[in-house]
């Protein structure tokens, strides 16, 4: 009997899954496709399923993992999980994956297109060129990049790779996280700094870090209020990792230089939303992980977690470790 892989949600840019189901099928496995809105979908959808792959549903509760008793592995299809309750998922004996890897370049690359965007103005005038108008850049405080400071919250994979490309630009990189070496930030030409010292040098700051019950609102008006007044404010990382509020306020006030956003508190941004109406602001639809090349890898990374998994029974992606003495058993 072939061990089944269910989709919970499944994404038309991935759709029809031929690739997956090629490549799950070699493993051993059977790909099934469902389409669950609520747990109680997914409970009556997911039957015997030993993988649950999640896009980005937040429906895979702990009632939906007790009553899946079959289910051992989450894959979430991405970097960030926070749409998965690990803590539970490793109560009920569940390990949880993700794809740390596919889109690091991505990311990277999409954070200093926001940049170059923000500090050039480069959306304000393409705008009003494609008004009929030919305005000056005389009075918009363009000021030249090499020389100044970009501050990183965060310094994981993406984090890194945003300090190697900024260093390329002529700036100066600084950086805070509790969880990386100040010897391997310096290995990696990055100046080891407190947060608050993060906050009061950087003129460009860009958060890298996921979201989690530590990180929610992890810059707030306070954090704005210690930023150097024109800071140009970067997030490719999660929404919710910021207090929107306090961001527009930071913005409206001038204390803030600008923005360069692909992630907000609430997706798909509404239409109301105050952000889509400040000119020095710069958005993107969530789409800072997107190529033709990063989709594919994408696909590749979690079929590679499947294999591994039906070949060993662990694989090297999986955030909970801690589950595997209590690991439920086939």
């Amino acid at each position: 009997m072939r061990r089944k892989v269910f989709q919970i949600d499944p994404t038309e840019t991935l759709a029809p899954y031929t690739y997956e189901r090629a490549a799950i099928a070699a493993a051993g496995g059977e790909l099934v496709v469902g389409d669950c809105l609520t747990p109680e979908d997914l409970i009556a959808q997911a039957g015997d399923a030993e993988i649950l792959l999640l896009s980005w549903k937040k429906i895979i509760t702990p009632a939906a993992m007790e009553a899946l008793p079959h289910a051992r592995l989450i894959v979430r299809w991405g970097v960030g999980y926070d749409m998965v309750d690990v803590a539970a998922a490793t109560a009920h004996g569940i390990a949880v994956a993700n794809a740390p890897t596919y889109a690091v370049d991505d990311v990277a690359e999409h954070t200093l297109g926001l940049l170059l965007c923000c500090v050039r103005q480069l959306a304000w005038f393409h705008q009003r060129m494609r008004q009929g108008e030919w305005n000056s850049p005389l009075g918009h405080a363009i000021h030249r990049m090499r020389g100044r400071t970009l501050g990183l919250v965060g310094v994981g994979r993406i984090g890194a790779a945003v300090a190697w490309r900024a260093r390329g630009l002529g700036l100066r990189v600084v950086a805070c996280d509790p969880g990386v070496r100040a010897e391997s930030l310096q290995a990696l030409d990055i100046e080891p700094c407190s947060f608050d010292e993060v906050l009061g040098q950087a003129d460009y700051l860009s958060v890298h870090v996921p979201l989690s019950a530590a990180t929610h609102h992890l810059i707030d008006a306070s954090c704005f209020a210690k930023m150097r007044p024109g800071t140009i404010f970067l997030n490719t990382s999660r929404g919710p990792v910021v207090d929107e509020e306090a961001l527009v306020a930071a913005l409206a006030s001038g204390q803030l230089g600008g923005a360069g956003l692909d992630v907000f508190e609430q997706e798909p941004l509404a239409k109301e939303s105050p952000l889509r109406n400040l000119e020095q602001v710069v958005l993107t639809p969530h789409t800072a992980a997107y190529s033709v090349e990063s989709w594919q890898a994408l696909r590749e990374e979690v079929c590679a977690t499947v294999n591994a998994w039906f070949t060993t029974g662990w694989a090297p992606n999986i955030v909970n470790p801690q589950v595997r003495p209590t690991l439920r058993s086939q």
